[in-house]
């Protein structure tokens, strides 16, 4: 009698247990909400605006983008990142080639330090970017559009 009942029991818990891994699930998973708040619409235009940002490095004595976009007819930010230890670069704009009249030129600063220059509105077209320290090394080319 005691030998049925444990058979009794062991079969009902596989029975159980069985039915337990075909059943499906029927409850879902969903995270807590976020208490963090959204960002503002400024804060979020603040960012959009730093991202289109011109980015231009400098490694090597020479530059790191040999060629990059601006939008035309409105200013923008370069955002000059100097990695060349102890090392001044700055950059300057050229219309056409190297030869060809300033439109913008930047202060020089040592390295390793990030600088932010604000260039005015260009006019569509193809212009170069020298270090006017390191010409020869350090060119590059602005395409505004």
């Amino acid at each position: 009698m005691r030998l049925a009942r444990l058979a009794l029991l062991v079969l009902s818990s596989v029975l159980a247990l069985s039915a337990c891994a075909t059943a499906p699930a029927t409850w879902t998973y969903a995270p807590a909400p976020s208490t963090t708040p959204p960002p503002s619409a400024a804060a979020s235009a603040e960012a959009s605006a730093a991202s289109n940002n011109v980015q231009i490095s400098a490694l090597g004595v020479k530059f790191e983008q040999t060629s990059v976009n601006a939008p035309a007819g409105q200013a923008f930010k370069i955002d000059f990142d100097n990695k060349d230890p102890s090392t001044p670069h700055d950059i300057v704009i050229h219309t056409g080639d190297a030869t060809g009249g300033v439109v913008f030129s930047g202060d020089p600063f040592n390295g390793v330090a990030i600088k932010t220059y604000d260039v005015p509105a260009l006019t569509a077209g193809t212009y170069t970017f020298v270090c006017s320290i390191h010409p020869n090394s350090m060119t590059g080319t602005l395409v505004v559009q």
